[in-house]
C-alpha cells in the first residue's frame, strides 16, 4: 500500500514539474524577446535603416519543388504586389543578375565572368553585365539619364518578348538608341531595346560593393506589378523570387513595419521568407510579443509565484515520499531517495518541457534552456535542505 502511494505520488510530481518546466519554455522566449520601447526590438541589423527580405528556400529541391505550382508563384506575386501597395515602406529590389547573349559587338569590359572563364568556354554567347531594377530601387539608386529616354515605368510590360532598357556610357561606342540586343532572360529569350544611356562615369552603391561602376552595364526595368500564371511558368517563378529578395525601406517604427509585413504574409499565404536581423519568431508572434510588452511586470510576478508553488509542492510530495518509506534508513539513504524520487524524475520532466516548448515554438531557445536548467537547479535545492531538516529531526521512527 506504501509502495503504491509512493508510485502515485511519483507520478503525480512528475507531471506537475513537465507542465511548469513546459510553460515556462514557452513563457520565456516570449518574455526575452519582447520589443526593448515602443520603437522595436534591439536584435535588428538593419543597414542603412533598410530591412533586408530574403526567401528560406534554401534547399535547392525546395525551391525547385516549389516552382513546380502555378498556386505557389501566384500566391508569391500577391504577396509581393501587396507589400508594393503599403503606404508604410516602400520595396527597394535589385539584383545584378548577368544575361546570356549571342552575337555581341562588345569586349571583355562588358563581361560578366572573368577572361579565363570565357577563354575556356567553347560556347560563342557571352554572358554581359546587367542590373535589374525596379521603379523603386531606380529611384533610391537615383540613376541618371543622359541621353535618350528615361525608362516608362508605367508601360514597362513583360507580357511580350520587347523590354526597354538603358545602357552604360561605354555602350555608346557599340550600339545606338533603338538598337536590339537578344538575351536570355531568366530562361526567356527577350529583345531588349536600347532607349537611353547613362550619364559617364556613374557609379551606386550596390549591397555590399561600395562603388558599383554602371559604364559598362545595361539596366533591366522590373515590371510594377507582376501577375497570376496558369501553364508554362518557368520565367516567372525565377523573376518572381528574384524580385522578393529586396530591401524595405521603412516609413513608419520597426513594430509598425513588422505588423504590416506580418499582415500581408497571412493575407497572402506567402511565410517563407525572413528579414535579416530579425527573428522568424518575433516576426511570426509581432502581436504576441505586444501583448508580452504590456504585460511584461505581471507575466513575471506569475511566473515567480508559479516557481514558489511547484516547489512548495515538490517539497511535500518528497516529504510525503519519506513518510510512506519508513524512518529506518532514511538517514542513511536519503541521498538515494532524492536522486531517485526527485533528481531523476524532474530532470526527465524538464528535459521534455524544453523538448514539447521547443515543437510548439518551432525552435530551440538557449534562453529557455538556461532559465530552465537553473529553475532545476533552485527547486531540487529547496528540496534537498528543506526535507534534509525535517530528516534530522526525526525521533522515535516518526519522520516530521
Amino acid at each position: 500500500f506504501m509502495h503504491t502511494r509512493k508510485r502515485i505520488l511519483s507520478i503525480l510530481n512528475f507531471v506537475i514539474f513537465l507542465v511548469y518546466f513546459t510553460m515556462l519554455g514557452i513563457a520565456i522566449p516570449f518574455l526575452s524577446s519582447v520589443p526593448t520601447g515602443e520603437g522595436g526590438f534591439d536584435t535588428i541589423l538593419s543597414e542603412n535603416d533598410m530591412y533586408k527580405m530574403i526567401d528560406n528556400f534554401y534547399d535547392p529541391e525546395d525551391f525547385s519543388d516549389f516552382r513546380e505550382k502555378p498556386e505557389n508563384i501566384n500566391m508569391l506575386a500577391s504577396f509581393y504586389n501587396e507589400l508594393q501597395m503599403s503606404d508604410k515602406f516602400e520595396v527597394v529590389t535589385s539584383f545584378n543578375q548577368a544575361i546570356y547573349v549571342d552575337d555581341f559587338k562588345g569586349d571583355n569590359r562588358f563581361y560578366f565572368n572573368s577572361d579565363e572563364f570565357v577563354a575556356s568556354s567553347n560556347n560563342s554567347a557571352i554572358n554581359i553585365k546587367a542590373l535589374q531594377v525596379n521603379k523603386e530601387a531606380y529611384d533610391f539608386y537615383r540613376i541618371v539619364v543622359e541621353e535618350g529616354n528615361a525608362i516608362p515605368w508605367e508601360s514597362v510590360s513583360y507580357q511580350g518578348t520587347s523590354i526597354p532598357i538603358l545602357a552604360g556610357s561605354d555602350y555608346k561606342e557599340l550600339y545606338q538608341q533603338g538598337d536590339i540586343i537578344v538575351g536570355n532572360y531568366y530562361s526567356k529569350i527577350v529583345n531588349f531595346e536600347i532607349i537611353g544611356f547613362l550619364r559617364e562615369n556613374f557609379s551606386i552603391e550596390y549591397r555590399n560593393i561600395s562603388k558599383l561602376n554602371l559604364d559598362s552595364y545595361i539596366i533591366i526595368p522590373y515590371p510594377k506589378k507582376l501577375w497570376n500564371v496558369k501553364n508554362d511558368f518557368m520565367f516567372e517563378g525565377i523573376l518572381y523570387f528574384a524580385m522578393v529578395n529586396c530591401y524595405i525601406l521603412p516609413h513608419v517604427d520597426e513594430i509598425s513595419l513588422l505588423k504590416e509585413v506580418k499582415e500581408i504574409a497571412d493575407e497572402t499565404g506567402f511565410t517563407d521568407f525572413a528579414l535579416v536581423g530579425i527573428e522568424n519568431f518575433q516576426l511570426q508572434n509581432i502581436q504576441l510579443l505586444l501583448l508580452a510588452q504590456d504585460y511584461r511586470g505581471a507575466i513575471i510576478l506569475a511566473l515567480l509565484g508559479l516557481f514558489v508553488v511547484v516547489s512548495v509542492i515538490g517539497m511535500g510530495i518528497f516529504s510525503r515520499i519519506l513518510k510512506y518509506s519508513g524512518s529506518r534508513n532514511i538517514k542513511r539513504r536519503y541521498k538515494a531517495f532524492f536522486l531517485f524520487y526527485v533528481i531523476v524524475p524532474n530532470g526527465i520532466a524538464a528535459i521534455l518541457g524544453i523538448l514539447f516548448s521547443a515543437l510548439f515554438l518551432k525552435k530551440v531557445f538557449m534562453v529557455c534552456i538556461l532559465v530552465e536548467v537553473m529553475s532545476l537547479m533552485l527547486t531540487c535545492i529547496g528540496i534537498y535542505f528543506i526535507n534534509k531538516k525535517g530528516v534530522k529531526s526525526t525521533k522515535r521512527g516518526t519522520f516530521k
